[in-house]
């Protein structure tokens, strides 16, 4: 199978397909709208992390393009420190910016100073005498480095929710739904929000998003515990277009 998604080879995009896949073909793809706009009919991408919260591209794009959410996986992001050479050597520490804050204190209390690079794996290219890379475990097996040290983040909570799209569905457990309001009133969310528990839906997720069109106009992001070929779901669905402009992502197991 072929699947479009974040590359380079040994990003934790890349490790979170592997495990949600197994073997694949990987479409790599510098952009999250790339891989929305990939030809490859199957798309995996993040959806939201522990510490960052919801990835807004993937968010702004699902309400932009016609895919189907069909699946969603979890991984715990335990940034690794590679290298070639030994500790005590290290000068520099080269990683995506997201992953050098997520190890401030190490960097800090070694002294070490710190490179940019546009993803984890990229840091691992390449690397020079001094140097190592935040990257993951993955990135240090492809490329042949040692792993100096494992699951070096200054927090232990580090956890990306991704979403596989337009592949076959194991279980229906929970739908991913846009509401897009008609028209601004006292009450709204309230009352869209109402729909979903007058039929005992439970919401894990939900999340306001700029239309772009102008000021102050949002979109909701909604996950909800249920599938949508159920009689509740299709209660609530009826009450929500007295409200709101409804787009149902899909249907998908929860994550593993």
């Amino acid at each position: 199978m072929k699947v479009a998604l974040l590359g380079p080879e040994g990003t934790y995009t890349h490790e979170a397909a592997l495990k949600y896949f197994g073997e694949f073909e990987p479409v790599w793809c510098e952009t999250i709208t790339e891989v929305f706009e990939s030809n490859t009919e199957a798309k995996f991408v993040p959806v939201e992390n522990s510490l960052g919260g919801e990835v807004r591209d993937t968010v702004d794009m699902l309400r932009k393009r016609n895919e189907t959410v069909t699946g969603e996986v979890t991984l715990k992001i335990n940034h690794c420190l590679i290298s070639e050479t030994n500790l005590e050597q290290i000068k520099t520490v080269k990683s995506h910016p997201q992953a050098l804050s997520q190890c401030k204190e190490i960097i800090d209390e070694n002294g070490w100073s710190s490179e940019k690079t546009s993803s984890t794996a990229k840091a691992v290219e390449n690397l020079g005498k001094g140097e190592a890379a935040l990257a993951s475990e993955t990135a240090a097996k492809i490329n042949g480095l040692n792993i100096l040290k494992k699951a070096i983040q200054d927090r232990d909570i580090n956890t990306t929710r991704f979403f596989a799209l337009n592949t076959e569905i194991e279980e229906k457990e929970k739908t991913a739904l846009i509401l897009e309001p008609g028209s601004d009133q006292p009450g709204l969310l309230h009352s869209m929000l109402s729909c979903f528990a007058d039929q005992g839906i439970n919401l894990s997720h939900i999340q306001s998003r700029p239309t772009k069109r102008k000021l102050g106009e949002y979109y909701f992001y909604v996950e909800a515990e249920i599938s949508n070929d159920t009689d509740e779901f299709s209660n609530a669905l009826n009450c929500l277009e007295d409200y709101a402009r409804v787009k149902v992502l899909g249907s998908y197991s929860a994550g593993r």
